[in-house]
């Protein structure tokens, strides 16, 4: 009885201690030492404590301070970070878009110009919003959706980034731009699991949910590398691929998204109202989304049962159709893209 206690213990401690190991490596930033770096110049860019060099030397167990080897790592916790809050723009608004800011209570409609600042929130009525952040990525807010902006942090001198959305509700598309430092972090984060990545376009959505009932968070990737993550376990997923995630039930399989659809209309030309856009039906797909995009928002997005959709009111100007398949979970597919020109003669 007393060797069955020495055991289960013994597996507890190393449990905790495998736990504790995880949430420091998870809380640290992991500095990739470039030619002639110096513990001082590292602390001066990133630390604001006299005494960072010191901490620094100790923390990492350097025997040689005054030579750090090149494509080494320097770990550096994130508390001693200097707060390098940024603010990220707003560069397109369609409809009714509000914005809560933390220092207020009150509900403000959205413009373009406006910036956002770390614990904003973000709500879209009946109209979408784009969103630009310091590295240049993007995210369109869709309609009836919310967002906050969790975590804003840019580090110009090393490109290095933190940017984190927390999606209170809804739907949101992101393009997310190649970043060159391998310790900046964009993510979209859901009770339910984190989407982390780089150099992807993605979206993410949360599922309405009931009082008591778990949130469901479907991710579709439409180009680049991705990983969904919950606190019971994670998958990585690959371009054309989707995951369900269920919270306190963890991230399942990957399933494939539905294929672009084949349309009977030629990808590029100009075209007069009404128009009829017609495809050929996917396998497997329930309904369809369409969304018209210009080169910064969204204009509208429709769904529909057949594939088939009428365009008979559009201001006149250069478009982008997006067309894509639905599947039973509620997952969209790729996109279909066509370009569509509108001269003002023939409104």
């Amino acid at each position: 009885m007393m060797k069955r206690l020495l055991t289960m213990s013994i597996i507890a401690l190393l449990y905790l201690n495998s736990q504790c190991a995880f949430s420091q490596v998870s809380e640290e930033l992991l500095y990739n030492v470039k030619k002639n770096d110096t513990v001082w110049a590292i602390c001066k860019a990133y630390v604001n404590d006299p005494l960072c060099w010191k901490k620094l030397v100790e923390y990492n167990q350097l025997a040689n301070p005054k030579y750090l080897p090149p494509s080494s790592i320097i770990r550096i916790p994130k508390s001693w970070l200097i707060d390098h809050s940024t603010t990220a723009l707003v560069i397109a608004v369609e409809g009714e878009v509000l914005v809560v800011r933390d220092s207020s209570a009150l509900e403000e409609h959205l413009r373009v110009g406006d910036k956002l600042n770390q614990q904003d929130v973000v709500k879209s009525m009946n109209g979408t919003a784009m969103i630009q952040f310091a590295d240049d990525s993007r995210l369109l807010l869709k309609a009836n959706s919310s967002i906050r902006m969790a975590s804003l942090q840019f580090y110009d001198p090393s490109q290095f980034v933190n940017t984190r959305v927390e999606l209170l509700k809804g739907r949101v598309k992101t393009q997310v731009e190649k970043l060159t430092n391998k310790n900046s972090q964009y993510q979209i984060s859901t009770p339910a699991a984190v989407a982390a990545v780089r150099g992807t376009e993605f979206r993410v959505a949360r599922s309405e949910s009931k009082a008591g009932e778990p949130v469901v968070m479907r991710t579709e990737l439409l180009s680049g590398a991705l990983e969904v993550a919950s606190d019971l376990n994670k998958q990585n997923i690959v371009s054309g691929q989707a995951v369900l995630a269920t919270e306190g039930k963890g991230v399942g399989q990957p399933v494939k998204l539905l294929s672009r659809p084949l349309m009977a209309l030629n990808e590029s030309r100009s075209m007069a109202l009404p128009l009829t856009l017609k495809w050929r039906a996917i396998d497997k797909a329930v309904s369809y989304k369409i969304s018209l995009m210009t080169t910064d928002s969204q204009i509208w997005e429709k769904a529909t049962l057949n594939p088939e959709l009428l365009i008979d009111d559009l201001n006149p100007g250069q478009y982008e159709v997006l067309i894509r398949g639905v599947d039973e979970q509620g997952f969209e597919g790729r996109n279909r893209r066509l370009n569509l020109l509108l001269p003002d003669d023939e409104i």
